[in-house]
Protein backbone atom coordinates (compact mmCIF):
# COMPACT_ATOMS: atom_id res chain seq x y z
CA UNK A 1 0.00 0.00 0.00
CA UNK A 2 1.73 3.64 -0.78
CA UNK A 3 1.77 6.13 1.60
CA UNK A 4 -1.17 8.15 0.04
CA UNK A 5 -3.41 5.20 -0.12
CA UNK A 6 -2.21 4.06 3.64
CA UNK A 7 -2.99 7.66 5.17
CA UNK A 8 -6.52 7.76 3.28
CA UNK A 9 -7.36 4.47 4.99
CA UNK A 10 -5.76 5.77 8.33
CA UNK A 11 -8.33 8.67 7.95
CA UNK A 12 -11.00 6.32 7.20
CA UNK A 13 -10.47 4.40 9.95
CA UNK A 14 -9.82 7.38 12.66
CA UNK A 15 -13.30 8.84 10.91
CA UNK A 16 -14.82 5.79 12.25
CA UNK A 17 -13.85 5.62 15.92
CA UNK A 18 -15.62 7.63 18.67
CA UNK A 19 -13.59 10.31 20.98
CA UNK A 20 -14.92 10.97 24.05
CA UNK A 21 -14.09 14.03 25.48
CA UNK A 22 -14.31 15.57 29.09
CA UNK A 23 -14.54 19.03 30.45
CA UNK A 24 -11.16 19.53 32.31
CA UNK A 25 -9.24 22.72 33.63
CA UNK A 26 -5.64 22.86 33.46
CA UNK A 27 -4.11 19.69 35.36
CA UNK A 28 -7.45 18.77 37.54
CA UNK A 29 -9.07 15.65 34.83
CA UNK A 30 -12.05 14.46 36.37
CA UNK A 31 -10.96 11.31 34.34
CA UNK A 32 -8.35 10.32 32.03
CA UNK A 33 -9.03 11.53 28.11
CA UNK A 34 -6.51 10.78 25.63
CA UNK A 35 -3.60 13.07 26.25
CA UNK A 36 -1.30 14.90 23.12
CA UNK A 37 1.29 17.08 23.76
CA UNK A 38 2.60 19.82 20.99
CA UNK A 39 6.02 21.58 20.92
CA UNK A 40 5.89 24.77 19.56
CA UNK A 41 9.32 26.58 19.12
CA UNK A 42 8.61 29.26 17.02
CA UNK A 43 5.49 30.78 14.98
CA UNK A 44 5.59 28.89 11.83
CA UNK A 45 5.13 25.70 13.90
CA UNK A 46 2.67 27.86 15.82
CA UNK A 47 0.86 28.57 12.27
CA UNK A 48 1.01 25.01 11.07
CA UNK A 49 0.09 22.93 14.56
CA UNK A 50 -2.33 25.99 16.46
CA UNK A 51 -3.36 27.59 13.62
CA UNK A 52 -4.74 25.48 10.58
CA UNK A 53 -7.20 23.23 11.97
CA UNK A 54 -5.26 20.71 13.47
CA UNK A 55 -5.36 22.13 16.94
CA UNK A 56 -9.33 22.38 16.94
CA UNK A 57 -10.16 19.26 15.71
CA UNK A 58 -7.57 17.66 18.05
CA UNK A 59 -9.22 19.25 21.05
CA UNK A 60 -12.47 18.06 20.53
CA UNK A 61 -11.26 14.25 20.88
CA UNK A 62 -8.47 15.16 23.39
CA UNK A 63 -7.01 16.89 26.17
CA UNK A 64 -4.00 19.13 24.49
CA UNK A 65 -0.51 20.23 26.49
CA UNK A 66 0.88 22.84 24.23
CA UNK A 67 4.33 23.54 25.13
CA UNK A 68 5.81 27.41 24.15
CA UNK A 69 8.01 29.73 25.10
CA UNK A 70 5.58 32.49 25.08
CA UNK A 71 3.03 30.60 26.76
CA UNK A 72 2.28 33.02 29.38
CA UNK A 73 1.95 35.85 26.85
CA UNK A 74 -1.54 37.27 27.20
CA UNK A 75 -2.41 37.57 23.22
CA UNK A 76 -1.48 34.04 23.42
CA UNK A 77 -3.60 32.98 26.46
CA UNK A 78 -6.63 34.19 25.14
CA UNK A 79 -6.70 32.85 21.65
CA UNK A 80 -5.99 29.31 23.19
CA UNK A 81 -8.31 29.28 26.13
CA UNK A 82 -9.92 26.47 25.92
CA UNK A 83 -10.90 23.68 28.78
CA UNK A 84 -9.41 21.57 26.69
CA UNK A 85 -6.24 23.00 26.11
CA UNK A 86 -3.17 23.61 28.97
CA UNK A 87 -0.54 26.00 27.73
CA UNK A 88 3.22 25.44 29.40
CA UNK A 89 6.15 27.52 29.34
CA UNK A 90 9.46 26.00 27.52
CA UNK A 91 11.05 24.23 30.25
CA UNK A 92 15.25 25.55 30.27
CA UNK A 93 17.77 24.10 31.98
CA UNK A 94 19.79 26.10 34.89
CA UNK A 95 22.32 28.12 33.05
CA UNK A 96 25.23 26.59 35.11
CA UNK A 97 28.40 26.58 34.00
CA UNK A 98 28.27 22.95 32.96
CA UNK A 99 25.16 23.59 31.30
CA UNK A 100 26.64 26.22 29.58
CA UNK A 101 29.67 24.09 28.28
CA UNK A 102 27.07 21.12 26.83
CA UNK A 103 24.88 24.24 24.82
CA UNK A 104 28.52 25.04 23.18
CA UNK A 105 29.39 21.82 22.69
CA UNK A 106 25.98 20.56 21.17
CA UNK A 107 26.61 23.36 18.80
CA UNK A 108 29.93 22.55 17.63
CA UNK A 109 28.80 18.00 17.39
CA UNK A 110 25.30 19.45 15.57
CA UNK A 111 27.18 21.17 12.99
CA UNK A 112 29.77 18.17 12.86
CA UNK A 113 26.93 15.98 12.77
CA UNK A 114 25.08 17.53 9.77
CA UNK A 115 28.04 17.66 7.59
CA UNK A 116 29.49 14.42 8.47
CA UNK A 117 26.37 12.07 9.11
CA UNK A 118 24.08 13.33 5.52
CA UNK A 119 23.85 11.24 3.16
CA UNK A 120 26.56 11.69 0.87
CA UNK A 121 23.46 12.28 -2.24
CA UNK A 122 22.87 15.79 -0.65
CA UNK A 123 27.12 17.13 -0.50
CA UNK A 124 26.38 19.71 -3.26
CA UNK A 125 23.59 21.12 -1.14
CA UNK A 126 25.76 21.64 2.20
CA UNK A 127 28.63 21.80 0.11
CA UNK A 128 27.89 25.34 -1.14
CA UNK A 129 26.50 26.04 2.70
CA UNK A 130 30.04 24.89 4.14
CA UNK A 131 32.27 27.11 1.57
CA UNK A 132 33.06 29.51 3.76
CA UNK A 133 34.52 26.89 5.98
CA UNK A 134 36.37 25.34 3.11
CA UNK A 135 37.89 28.39 2.28
CA UNK A 136 39.05 29.81 5.80
CA UNK A 137 39.93 26.11 6.67
CA UNK A 138 40.72 23.97 3.92
CA UNK A 139 42.61 20.85 5.98
CA UNK A 140 39.54 20.69 8.43
CA UNK A 141 37.01 20.56 5.44
CA UNK A 142 38.60 18.10 3.53
CA UNK A 143 38.68 15.82 7.06
CA UNK A 144 35.32 16.29 6.74
CA UNK A 145 34.54 15.97 3.18
CA UNK A 146 36.54 12.06 3.98
CA UNK A 147 34.34 11.77 6.95
CA UNK A 148 31.66 12.08 5.20
CA UNK A 149 32.18 9.87 1.95
CA UNK A 150 32.72 7.51 5.02
CA UNK A 151 30.60 8.09 7.34
CA UNK A 152 27.89 9.27 5.54
CA UNK A 153 26.84 5.61 4.54
CA UNK A 154 26.99 4.01 7.43
CA UNK A 155 23.67 3.33 9.40
CA UNK A 156 25.51 1.96 12.27
CA UNK A 157 27.71 4.53 12.72
CA UNK A 158 24.84 7.30 12.18
CA UNK A 159 23.08 5.01 15.11
CA UNK A 160 26.35 5.68 17.41
CA UNK A 161 26.75 8.95 17.02
CA UNK A 162 22.87 9.82 17.55
CA UNK A 163 23.30 7.22 20.93
CA UNK A 164 25.92 9.77 22.23
CA UNK A 165 24.03 12.99 21.96
CA UNK A 166 21.66 11.06 23.76
CA UNK A 167 23.25 10.60 26.22
CA UNK A 168 24.99 14.13 26.62
CA UNK A 169 21.96 15.91 25.97
CA UNK A 170 18.98 13.83 26.92
CA UNK A 171 16.42 16.74 27.87
CA UNK A 172 15.76 16.32 31.22
CA UNK A 173 14.51 20.09 31.29
CA UNK A 174 11.37 18.15 30.27
CA UNK A 175 11.09 15.75 32.53
CA UNK A 176 8.68 17.65 34.92
CA UNK A 177 5.77 18.49 32.63
CA UNK A 178 6.10 14.93 31.13
CA UNK A 179 5.55 13.69 34.62
CA UNK A 180 3.06 16.17 35.21
CA UNK A 181 0.75 15.36 31.97
CA UNK A 182 1.55 11.69 31.40
CA UNK A 183 0.92 12.37 27.18
CA UNK A 184 0.12 9.51 25.12
CA UNK A 185 1.81 11.56 21.82
CA UNK A 186 4.39 13.88 22.14
CA UNK A 187 4.42 15.80 18.67
CA UNK A 188 7.36 18.02 17.47
CA UNK A 189 7.41 19.97 13.92
CA UNK A 190 11.02 19.08 13.28
CA UNK A 191 12.45 15.65 13.24
CA UNK A 192 15.54 16.61 15.62
CA UNK A 193 16.89 19.37 13.55
CA UNK A 194 15.43 22.05 16.18
CA UNK A 195 17.50 21.14 19.69
CA UNK A 196 14.18 22.02 21.79
CA UNK A 197 12.58 19.25 19.40
CA UNK A 198 15.48 16.95 19.94
CA UNK A 199 15.78 17.20 23.21
CA UNK A 200 12.18 16.50 23.90
CA UNK A 201 12.03 13.42 21.78
CA UNK A 202 15.14 12.08 23.73
CA UNK A 203 12.97 13.01 27.07
CA UNK A 204 9.44 11.34 25.71
CA UNK A 205 11.37 8.04 24.68
CA UNK A 206 12.95 7.85 28.25
CA UNK A 207 9.32 8.02 29.42
CA UNK A 208 8.36 5.71 27.26
CA UNK A 209 6.03 8.15 25.37
CA UNK A 210 5.56 7.68 21.55
CA UNK A 211 6.70 10.29 19.35
CA UNK A 212 5.36 11.98 15.77
CA UNK A 213 6.53 14.49 13.77
CA UNK A 214 4.38 16.92 11.52
CA UNK A 215 7.15 17.58 9.13
CA UNK A 216 6.80 21.50 9.09
CA UNK A 217 9.12 22.42 5.89
CA UNK A 218 10.05 21.23 2.63
CA UNK A 219 13.93 21.45 3.33
CA UNK A 220 13.96 19.75 6.39
CA UNK A 221 15.31 16.19 5.38
CA UNK A 222 17.42 17.18 2.19
CA UNK A 223 19.26 21.14 3.70
CA UNK A 224 19.99 20.41 7.36
CA UNK A 225 22.34 17.61 7.37
CA UNK A 226 21.42 14.72 9.29
CA UNK A 227 18.94 14.97 12.29
CA UNK A 228 20.10 14.45 16.01
CA UNK A 229 16.98 12.42 16.79
CA UNK A 230 14.25 10.70 14.95
CA UNK A 231 10.85 10.38 16.34
CA UNK A 232 8.71 6.90 16.03
CA UNK A 233 6.30 8.39 13.27
CA UNK A 234 6.62 10.89 10.49
CA UNK A 235 3.59 12.57 9.02
CA UNK A 236 4.58 13.77 5.46
CA UNK A 237 3.33 16.23 2.97
CA UNK A 238 4.11 14.35 0.12
CA UNK A 239 4.67 10.98 -1.41
CA UNK A 240 8.52 13.07 -2.11
CA UNK A 241 9.14 13.68 1.28
CA UNK A 242 8.39 10.09 2.09
CA UNK A 243 10.83 9.22 -0.39
CA UNK A 244 13.60 11.56 0.98
CA UNK A 245 13.06 10.24 4.56
CA UNK A 246 13.51 6.76 3.29
CA UNK A 247 16.47 8.01 0.98
CA UNK A 248 18.55 10.04 2.94
CA UNK A 249 17.70 9.47 6.49
CA UNK A 250 16.89 5.15 6.02
CA UNK A 251 13.93 6.06 8.06
CA UNK A 252 11.74 3.34 8.22
CA UNK A 253 8.70 3.45 5.62
CA UNK A 254 5.81 1.84 7.79
CA UNK A 255 6.26 4.38 10.10
CA UNK A 256 5.71 7.13 8.02
CA UNK A 257 2.33 8.69 7.21
CA UNK A 258 1.07 10.76 4.39
CA UNK A 259 -0.95 13.66 5.57
CA UNK A 260 -0.27 17.04 3.40
CA UNK A 261 0.80 20.34 4.79
CA UNK A 262 -2.17 21.83 6.85
CA UNK A 263 -0.84 25.14 6.01
CA UNK A 264 -2.14 25.26 2.82
CA UNK A 265 -5.38 23.80 3.68
CA UNK A 266 -7.01 27.52 3.15
CA UNK A 267 -5.73 27.78 -0.95
CA UNK A 268 -8.21 24.95 -1.63
CA UNK A 269 -10.64 26.87 -3.88
CA UNK A 270 -9.77 30.19 -2.57
CA UNK A 271 -9.00 32.09 -5.98
CA UNK A 272 -12.12 30.60 -7.35
CA UNK A 273 -14.29 32.37 -4.54
CA UNK A 274 -11.93 35.62 -4.09
CA UNK A 275 -13.03 39.20 -6.10
CA UNK A 276 -9.42 40.44 -7.63
CA UNK A 277 -10.10 43.75 -8.63
CA UNK A 278 -12.13 44.41 -5.25
CA UNK A 279 -9.28 43.76 -3.08
CA UNK A 280 -7.13 45.86 -5.13
CA UNK A 281 -8.83 48.60 -5.13
CA UNK A 282 -9.19 48.31 -1.67
CA UNK A 283 -5.38 48.16 -1.14
CA UNK A 284 -4.65 51.23 -3.27
CA UNK A 285 -3.14 49.09 -6.14
CA UNK A 286 -3.92 50.85 -9.66
CA UNK A 287 -6.67 48.94 -12.10
CA UNK A 288 -4.24 49.12 -14.99
CA UNK A 289 -1.36 48.33 -13.14
CA UNK A 290 0.51 44.94 -13.27
CA UNK A 291 0.86 43.80 -9.21
CA UNK A 292 4.26 41.79 -8.29
CA UNK A 293 4.63 40.62 -4.91
CA UNK A 294 8.38 40.23 -3.53
CA UNK A 295 9.01 38.48 -0.79
CA UNK A 296 11.98 38.35 0.71
CA UNK A 297 13.97 35.61 2.86
CA UNK A 298 15.71 35.37 6.18
CA UNK A 299 18.28 37.78 6.21
CA UNK A 300 21.09 35.67 7.26
CA UNK A 301 20.74 33.34 4.05
CA UNK A 302 21.00 36.38 1.75
CA UNK A 303 22.46 39.43 3.63
CA UNK A 304 23.06 41.73 0.43
CA UNK A 305 18.96 40.82 -0.86
CA UNK A 306 18.32 44.72 -0.19
CA UNK A 307 20.60 45.31 -3.13
CA UNK A 308 18.65 43.35 -5.39
CA UNK A 309 15.70 45.04 -4.64
CA UNK A 310 16.95 48.23 -4.73
CA UNK A 311 17.76 47.45 -8.67
CA UNK A 312 13.97 46.16 -8.78
CA UNK A 313 12.55 49.19 -7.63
CA UNK A 314 14.75 51.33 -9.77
CA UNK A 315 13.19 49.58 -13.05
CA UNK A 316 9.73 49.63 -11.75
CA UNK A 317 10.65 53.88 -11.39
CA UNK A 318 12.33 53.80 -14.39
CA UNK A 319 9.80 52.47 -16.49
CA UNK A 320 11.24 48.97 -17.67
CA UNK A 321 8.25 46.99 -17.79
CA UNK A 322 6.34 46.81 -20.67
CA UNK A 323 3.33 48.31 -19.02
CA UNK A 324 2.86 50.59 -15.48
CA UNK A 325 3.83 47.90 -12.47
CA UNK A 326 2.84 48.43 -8.61
CA UNK A 327 5.67 46.14 -6.37
CA UNK A 328 4.37 45.10 -2.84
CA UNK A 329 7.48 44.12 -1.11
CA UNK A 330 6.51 41.80 1.77
CA UNK A 331 8.94 41.70 4.00
CA UNK A 332 10.26 38.49 5.86
CA UNK A 333 9.12 38.12 9.86
CA UNK A 334 12.29 37.45 10.40
CA UNK A 335 13.13 40.86 9.71
CA UNK A 336 10.85 42.30 11.89
CA UNK A 337 12.00 41.77 15.44
CA UNK A 338 15.65 40.43 17.25
CA UNK A 339 18.71 40.87 15.48
CA UNK A 340 17.74 41.66 11.94
CA UNK A 341 15.50 44.09 12.99
CA UNK A 342 18.30 46.65 11.77
CA UNK A 343 17.75 45.76 7.89
CA UNK A 344 14.12 47.51 8.26
CA UNK A 345 14.23 50.92 8.05
CA UNK A 346 15.90 50.59 4.26
CA UNK A 347 13.18 48.83 3.53
CA UNK A 348 10.69 50.90 4.79
CA UNK A 349 12.81 53.75 2.33
CA UNK A 350 11.92 52.90 -0.81
CA UNK A 351 8.32 52.48 -0.45
CA UNK A 352 6.23 55.31 -2.66
CA UNK A 353 3.36 55.47 -5.14
CA UNK A 354 4.26 52.68 -6.41
CA UNK A 355 5.67 50.56 -4.12
CA UNK A 356 4.56 49.21 -1.27
CA UNK A 357 6.33 47.50 1.47
CA UNK A 358 4.61 45.18 3.75
CA UNK A 359 5.89 44.54 7.39
CA UNK A 360 4.33 41.44 8.93
CA UNK A 361 2.18 41.76 12.12
CA UNK A 362 4.91 39.71 14.50
CA UNK A 363 2.95 39.72 17.56
CA UNK A 364 5.52 38.15 20.44
CA UNK A 365 8.87 38.97 21.72
CA UNK A 366 9.37 35.61 22.95
CA UNK A 367 7.83 33.12 20.54
CA UNK A 368 9.83 34.13 17.25
CA UNK A 369 8.16 35.14 13.85
CA UNK A 370 4.31 34.78 15.17
CA UNK A 371 1.94 35.88 13.12
CA UNK A 372 -1.50 35.69 14.05
CA UNK A 373 -4.30 33.36 11.96
CA UNK A 374 -5.82 36.37 10.28
CA UNK A 375 -2.55 37.00 8.43
CA UNK A 376 -2.55 33.18 6.37
CA UNK A 377 -5.62 35.07 4.90
CA UNK A 378 -4.18 38.45 4.05
CA UNK A 379 -1.32 36.47 2.62
CA UNK A 380 -3.54 34.44 0.10
CA UNK A 381 -5.34 37.55 -1.24
CA UNK A 382 -2.48 39.31 -1.78
CA UNK A 383 -1.13 36.19 -3.63
CA UNK A 384 -4.49 36.02 -5.45
CA UNK A 385 -4.62 39.41 -6.49
CA UNK A 386 -1.07 38.88 -8.01
CA UNK A 387 0.14 38.97 -11.58
CA UNK A 388 3.95 37.39 -10.42
CA UNK A 389 5.47 36.45 -7.34
CA UNK A 390 9.33 37.25 -7.29
CA UNK A 391 11.59 35.66 -4.56
CA UNK A 392 14.61 34.08 -4.17
CA UNK A 393 13.96 30.85 -2.26
CA UNK A 394 11.09 30.68 -0.26
CA UNK A 395 8.16 28.43 -0.43
CA UNK A 396 6.33 31.22 -1.10
CA UNK A 397 6.42 29.86 -4.44
CA UNK A 398 4.12 27.11 -2.86
CA UNK A 399 1.76 29.44 -1.77
CA UNK A 400 1.62 31.28 -5.24
CA UNK A 401 1.20 27.69 -6.77
CA UNK A 402 -2.42 26.92 -4.96
CA UNK A 403 -3.79 30.50 -6.02
CA UNK A 404 -2.81 29.84 -9.52
CA UNK A 405 0.02 33.03 -9.12
CA UNK A 406 3.08 32.10 -11.14
CA UNK A 407 6.51 33.11 -9.76
CA UNK A 408 9.78 33.81 -10.66
CA UNK A 409 12.97 32.95 -9.21
CA UNK A 410 15.05 35.40 -8.57
CA UNK A 411 18.87 34.48 -9.19
CA UNK A 412 20.86 37.41 -9.67
CA UNK A 413 22.82 39.27 -6.77
CA UNK A 414 22.60 43.14 -7.36
CA UNK A 415 25.43 45.85 -8.88
CA UNK A 416 27.85 43.84 -6.49
CA UNK A 417 29.55 40.53 -6.85
CA UNK A 418 29.04 38.23 -3.80
CA UNK A 419 30.74 35.19 -3.01
CA UNK A 420 29.59 31.82 -4.27
CA UNK A 421 28.69 30.88 -1.03
CA UNK A 422 26.11 33.53 -0.08
CA UNK A 423 25.22 34.30 -3.91
CA UNK A 424 21.31 33.59 -5.32
CA UNK A 425 22.61 31.61 -7.82
CA UNK A 426 23.36 28.66 -5.06
CA UNK A 427 19.31 28.00 -4.69
CA UNK A 428 19.34 26.49 -8.06
CA UNK A 429 21.11 23.66 -6.60
CA UNK A 430 19.68 23.27 -3.41
CA UNK A 431 18.47 19.62 -3.55
CA UNK A 432 14.92 20.47 -2.33
CA UNK A 433 14.59 23.37 -4.85
CA UNK A 434 16.09 21.75 -7.98
CA UNK A 435 13.61 19.28 -7.35
CA UNK A 436 10.75 22.26 -7.47
CA UNK A 437 12.57 24.09 -10.57
CA UNK A 438 12.37 20.79 -12.25
CA UNK A 439 8.36 20.86 -12.92
CA UNK A 440 8.76 23.53 -15.19
CA UNK A 441 6.02 25.75 -13.25
CA UNK A 442 8.75 28.77 -12.05
CA UNK A 443 11.14 31.02 -14.00
CA UNK A 444 14.59 31.42 -13.16
CA UNK A 445 15.91 35.27 -13.84
CA UNK A 446 19.83 35.40 -13.56
CA UNK A 447 19.93 39.21 -13.64
CA UNK A 448 17.76 42.05 -14.03
CA UNK A 449 17.22 42.07 -17.44
CA UNK A 450 16.21 38.70 -17.33
CA UNK A 451 13.53 39.29 -14.55
CA UNK A 452 12.38 42.14 -16.74
CA UNK A 453 11.71 40.00 -19.89
CA UNK A 454 9.98 37.17 -18.28
CA UNK A 455 8.15 39.65 -16.17
CA UNK A 456 6.76 41.29 -19.20
CA UNK A 457 6.50 38.15 -21.25
CA UNK A 458 3.86 37.03 -18.09
CA UNK A 459 2.04 40.24 -17.79
CA UNK A 460 1.62 39.99 -21.22
CA UNK A 461 0.10 36.48 -21.22
CA UNK A 462 2.98 34.91 -23.33
CA UNK A 463 3.52 32.30 -20.95
CA UNK A 464 1.14 29.73 -20.09
CA UNK A 465 1.78 28.85 -16.34
CA UNK A 466 -1.10 26.13 -15.42
CA UNK A 467 0.26 22.66 -16.17
CA UNK A 468 3.43 24.00 -14.41
CA UNK A 469 1.42 25.96 -11.05
CA UNK A 470 -0.02 22.05 -11.45
CA UNK A 471 3.00 20.02 -11.28
CA UNK A 472 4.39 21.98 -8.54
CA UNK A 473 1.73 21.05 -6.21
CA UNK A 474 1.18 17.68 -7.35
CA UNK A 475 5.22 17.14 -6.20
CA UNK A 476 4.96 19.13 -3.01
CA UNK A 477 1.27 18.31 -2.13
CA UNK A 478 0.19 15.37 -3.74
CA UNK A 479 -2.96 17.27 -3.83
CA UNK A 480 -4.12 20.47 -2.66
CA UNK A 481 -7.86 19.37 -1.36
CA UNK A 482 -8.33 21.50 2.30
CA UNK A 483 -8.40 18.26 4.21
CA UNK A 484 -4.82 17.94 5.17
CA UNK A 485 -5.63 19.19 8.50
CA UNK A 486 -7.93 17.04 9.59
CA UNK A 487 -5.69 14.13 7.94
CA UNK A 488 -3.31 15.03 10.42
CA UNK A 489 -4.87 15.31 13.06
CA UNK A 490 -6.67 12.20 12.77
CA UNK A 491 -3.54 10.29 12.67
CA UNK A 492 -2.23 12.12 15.75
CA UNK A 493 -5.35 11.12 17.33
CA UNK A 494 -4.92 7.23 16.40
CA UNK A 495 -1.47 6.85 17.27
CA UNK A 496 -2.08 8.56 20.30
CA UNK A 497 -5.16 6.03 21.08
CA UNK A 498 -2.86 3.19 20.42
CA UNK A 499 -0.50 4.47 22.40
CA UNK A 500 -2.74 4.79 24.99
CA UNK A 501 -3.80 1.58 24.87
CA UNK A 502 -0.70 -0.34 24.04
CA UNK A 503 0.54 1.12 27.76
CA UNK A 504 -2.57 -0.21 30.01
Amino acid sequence: MGIAAGAKRARQDAMNTVYETDEIECGRAMSRPTRILLNITHGFQARMLLRSGISERLARHARLIVVSPNANEPYFSKEFSNPQICLEPTPQLVPTPVNKLFNRLEGELLGVRQYWLMSPALGKTLNIKNETFRRLHPYRWLVSRIGNQVFGRSPLFRQRWQHVERSCFPGREFDAVLTAHRPDLVVTGTPGVDPRDAHLVRAAHRHRITTATVMLSWDNLTSKGYVSDWPNHLLVWSDLMAEEAIHYHGFPRGNIHWCGAAQFDHYSGFREAFDRDTWRKAHGVPTDAGLIVYGTINPAIMPHELEVVREIVSAVRGKRFSRPVYLWIRLHPQIVKGVYARSLEPYLQLGGPDVHVEVPPVQSGQLAWDLPKADSQHLASLLAAADIVATPCSTLVIDAACVGTPSINVFFDGPNSVAQEWSARRFEVYTHYAKLIATGGIHNAYSLDDFIRLANRSLNGEISHTEGLRAMIEQQLNRLDGNAGARTADMLLKLARQSEHESR
